[in-house]
């Protein structure tokens, strides 16, 4: 029998080495390939309200979810129009991945990703702003519901869960105007809608619960 004392200790060793294990995949006691991947053609980074960049869009529609600590690595590695395998769960009703790991191709060795996100911040920006466009898309949650909408220049509206299934006028292709506390960075911006509708000048305050 292992002494509990040398098992803590391993233990404890383990926790210290996972930042090390996340950037080596060969040092990790699984294959993060052996998981279900999806490979897709990066159309755009989308911001979150608060100013991390936490979401890549694909041109083919799904949406791939990870931590704002993996930023940095994706967006040196992968420019628009070309290919990042992300490996991980797709939710059950719609297509949004939740990132465990990821490559740029199947033949390159996976990133490991350690705390992948498994549920959707609610991290608030601090700048007031307003954003207008056509609506690509809905924001999905990790779970598959909708949380906002995404325009086709890549502005991200983000709504409290089930306001979007109930607004029969914003769907894909409409025009929507927003304004509230969000940031920006570079060409990217996001923001939590205080107040939605079709114009600016057709926007009411939006309900909070």
């Amino acid at each position: 029998m292992i002494p509990r004392r040398s098992l803590l200790l391993s233990a404890v060793a383990l926790a210290a080495a996972a930042p090390a294990l996340a950037r080596a995949p060969r040092g990790l006691w699984f294959d993060p390939t052996q998981l279900p991947s999806y490979s897709g053609r990066l159309e755009r980074w989308l911001l979150s309200p608060d100013g991390a960049v936490t979401r890549a869009l694909f041109r083919e529609g799904t949406q791939v979810i990870f931590p704002a600590e993996e930023a940095e690595a994706l967006m040196a590695a992968v420019k628009q129009d070309e290919t990042l395998v992300a490996y991980g769960v797709r939710a059950r009703t719609a297509p949004v991945v939740i990132m465990l790991a990821w490559a740029r191709s199947d033949s390159e060795p996976a990133n490991f990703i350690a705390s992948p996100s498994w549920f959707a911040s609610d991290a608030v920006g601090r700048e007031e702003l307003a954003l207008r466009g056509k609506v690509r898309a809905p924001l999905l949650s990790p779970q598959g519901e909708a949380m906002g909408v995404i325009l086709e220049d890549g502005g991200v509206i983000r709504l409290p869960i089930g306001l979007y299934d109930r607004l029969d006028w914003l769907k894909p292709g409409a025009e929507v105007a927003a304004a509230g506390l969000g940031a920006r960075r570079e060409a990217m911006a996001a923001l939590d809608a205080a107040r939605l509708g079709p114009a600016p000048e057709r926007m009411e305050a939006v309900p909070t619960r």
